[in-house]
This record gives C-alpha cells, structure tokens and sequence, in this order.
C-alpha cells in the first residue's frame, strides 16, 4: 500500500531532517515509527501526505508517485490518504458543530447530496462509537477522548486506503488512550486499511503495530515484525526506548 523508497528531506537548502528512509506498509497493515521528539517523525508523516515535498527518493501509494501527481489526480490522491494530528482541537473550528466537521471533506469532494451526506456523518459516529447527540456538539464541549474519536471519524469520511496517524494518542491519559488504541485495531481490522502510526513511545507502539521502524536522527536505525523488535532488539537505541518504557 505504501512504499518509502530513499526518502531525504528538509526545510531549507543544505538542511536535511530525514535521510535515506525506506520502509513499506502493506494494505491492512499497522506499522508504527518510533522515536524522541525531533528525529524526523512528523516530517516523514508530511512528505507522506503529500505535504512537503522530498528532495530525494519516492513515495507511493498504491503504486502511485505521490509527488508526480497533479490537478485532479492529486485530489482524488488525497481521498486515498488521510492523516489524524495530535492535538485533534486545533484542527476543528470552534463554530462548527460536530456534524458539519464531518460533513465537511465529503462536501469540499462533492460526495454524495445533503441526504446522503447526513447518513454518512450519522454512520461516522457509529463507527467510532459517539452518541448520536454528539453531532450537535460544539469540539470544545467534547472531552480529548471524544475529540480525538472525532479526527478519526473525518479522516475515514472519504473511505482512505492509508491512514497517518502523528502521536495521536499522546495528549491523552493512559485510559483514554487504551480505548483509542483499541477502537484503531477495531477500524482497521473492519476497514482494512493501511495505517502509519507515530509516537515517542515505544510501549504505545508494540500495543497496535504488526512492524516497528525505530527513527533516530533522520535515520531507520532498526525495522521489521514488532515481536522481533521489541523481543529481540538489534540498535541499541532501540534497547534505550525498551529500557525508558515503565513496567509494573
């Protein structure tokens, strides 16, 4: 589903933040990025989306140069890949109701008429398991819980292939976060789509991801099937995130 193929990029001549980066998620797939804040995560999660462009290597997504897509092949693109942010409070206006949040990209695609629209958003809240009630809410009368089932609930409106989720869970407290990361297994096992999952947290990363690519400074330093990385890690960064992670 997605291919990362000598991935460079930055933010200014002669500046690179991420180099070289190879790595592959396949349809149906979680495949969680790892590492401390500032090696690069968000960065590739960008270059991803399409967001910002590499100076170096290709992204592809269902076979598709991500970067050579242009003029409607770049909007219908952006139906297949979809990303959920941290703070899911500053991605929402404050003056829009929950209902016309979700409604809104299948507008800005011209989805469907306003009958169809409103089933689709009263099916999105099923599927992340809001009320119903929910819909006529205001995103800052929701808990950070709800919000973030929000962002997940929009970024599916469009039926992605690819799911980019940037520390989505980070600014949640720990049983908040178990039932986000509970109700991404569930989606993904329904839905069957491909999801990028990033965090500074390793123990976060092992609860949903079938692989694990370690990033520091720029670099993958260790990838592959998550039982092996965290059972038998190989960098010995990687061994410094286990030894960070609490245990009971």
């Amino acid at each position: 589903m997605l291919e990362i193929e000598s991935v460079s990029a930055g933010y200014g001549r002669g500046d690179t933040v991420i180099e070289n980066v190879t790595m592959r998620v396949a349809a149906g797939e979680i495949a969680g990025l790892v590492g401390e804040s500032g090696c690069g995560k968000s960065t590739l999660a960008r270059v991803v989306t399409g967001l910002h462009r590499p100076s170096r290597g290709t992204v592809r997504v269902a076979g598709v140069d991500v970067h050579a897509l242009r003029g409607r092949a770049l909007r219908e693109h952006r139906q297949r890949v979809q990303m959920v942010f941290q703070d899911p409070y500053l991605t929402f206006s404050p003056r829009q109701t929950v209902r016309q949040a979700l409604a809104e990209p299948l507008s800005i695609h011209r989805l469907g008429d306003s009958r169809s629209r409103a089933a689709r958003v009263s099916e999105l809240l099923d599927l992340v398991e809001l009320d119903p009630q929910v819909g006529d809410r205001l995103p800052g009368q929701l808990s950070g819980g709800q919000r973030q089932r929000l962002a997940i609930a929009r970024a599916l409106a469009l039926e992605p292939r690819l799911l980019v989720c940037d520390e989505p869970v980070t600014a949640l407290d720990v049983s908040v976060q178990a039932k986000v990361l509970n109700l991404l297994c569930d989606l993904r096992d329904r839905l069957e789509f491909g999801c990028l999952f990033i965090a500074h947290d390793l123990a976060v990363v092992s609860q949903l991801a079938d692989r694990i690519a370690v990033m520091r400074r720029g670099h993958i330093v260790e990838q592959g099937p998550a039982v092996d990385v965290i059972g038998n890690p190989r960098h010995p960064y990687t061994r410094l995130l286990l030894s960070a992670t609490p245990t009971m």
